[in-house]
């Protein structure tokens, strides 16, 4: 039986950076079978592919084709910026995480610890308002990935740039001296959301101050309404401490801001739509946050009211004094 002599070659063109950028490729077997992960090694007689957790070796007698090199990738991206929008390809989990994994961070204060996740080469990295509330000294861990393992190093030079209270995000930057020749990976959050109910997601995040800690689930809603705020609802595992990391879909997009789960429930864990994160990034300016005021931010004042000593209106506050002895003042 003959068959058509080709070869799926995905090269997703925009990385998390340029370090991060790896050659992902997608191989049809002889027997039907399909594989993308990260091409290690192309020789006359064989393919090495890596999996993440295992590295596997194929005949070329088994691909359908022969690879080829520098094709357009399905997978687009465009720059809002300073952060990355996108649409990715499919991917295994495994490849996401290997992909994107080093993006997420620890974000430490003195109350506490949280995660987040970095979204440009500059720097700029998101957490949850709640995670660094009322502090004015925050740090945070990086990670990179070496030939001997992991890298991490803790950046003490901190920057809150943005906060918004109402919607519990906020917008660190990083100091590029400090990082050196640290190389950053960030994330792509998604560009047109359609996170749908029965998706697959998956989480990174520190839980307990376990760093680097992946967790899977499904959407379990996608109008979950909690205090007049929309949530993305999953059954994904979530703990204190993953605060502020990413939510993936199944291509790696980040759809989600973790925020919330119950300790004592298990499967039940809310996280910030990205539509709503990408408002904040865009608005950025509303919420900028003043040093000499940490705890500013949008407040919503109670709405006037009336008294049967004191008369109150919009813009103006008027107290109408009454004599004891004598009777109130008619309107």
């Amino acid at each position: 039986m003959k068959h058509c002599r080709y070869i799926a070659l995905l090269l997703l063109s925009t990385c998390a950076s340029r370090a991060a950028c790896e050659e992902i490729v997608t191989v049809k077997l002889s027997g039907g079978a399909q594989l993308t992960a990260t091409l290690l090694q192309e020789t006359d007689d064989r393919v090495v592919l890596d999996l993440g957790d295992e590295v596997v070796t194929i005949d070329k007698k088994r691909v359908l084709g022969e690879v080829s090199r520098g094709e357009q990738a399905k997978g687009q991206t465009s720059r809002r910026e300073f952060y990355t929008l996108g649409r990715l390809d499919e991917m295994p989990v495994p490849q996401l995480v290997r992909r994107f994994g080093d993006a997420v961070v620890t974000v430490s204060t003195p109350s506490g610890l949280g995660s987040g996740f970095i979204i440009s080469d500059e720097g700029h990295l998101i957490t949850n308002y709640h995670v660094v509330e009322k502090e004015l000294k925050v740090s945070v861990t990086v990670f990179q990935k070496k030939r001997q393992g992991y890298e991490k190093r803790q950046l003490k030079k901190v920057k809150i740039l943005a906060l918004n209270p109402l919607r519990d995000l906020a917008l660190l930057q990083l100091d590029k001296k400090e990082l050196g020749d640290f190389q950053l990976k960030h994330v792509v959050i998604a560009e047109k959301p359609s996170v749908r109910v029965g998706d697959l997601m998956f989480a990174i995040g520190n839980p307990l101050g376990l760093e680097r800690t992946v967790t899977q689930g499904i959407v379990s809603s996608t109008t979950r309404t909690l205090g007049h705020l929309r949530f993305i609802q999953t059954d994904a595992s979530i703990n204190p401490g993953n605060s502020g990391g990413p939510m993936f879909n199944a291509r790696g997009e980040v759809v989600g801001v973790v925020c919330a789960g119950y300790s004592f429930f298990s499967g039940l864990a809310f996280g910030i739509p990205a539509t709503d994160l990408i408002d904040f990034l865009r608005n950025r300016d509303a919420y900028l946050f003043d040093p000499t005021q940490p705890q500013n931010g949008v407040k919503y004042f109670q709405p006037p009211f009336r008294q049967s000593d004191s008369v109150l209106v919009p813009g103006a506050s008027v107290s109408v004094e009454t004599d004891s002895a004598a009777p109130a003042a008619q309107e």
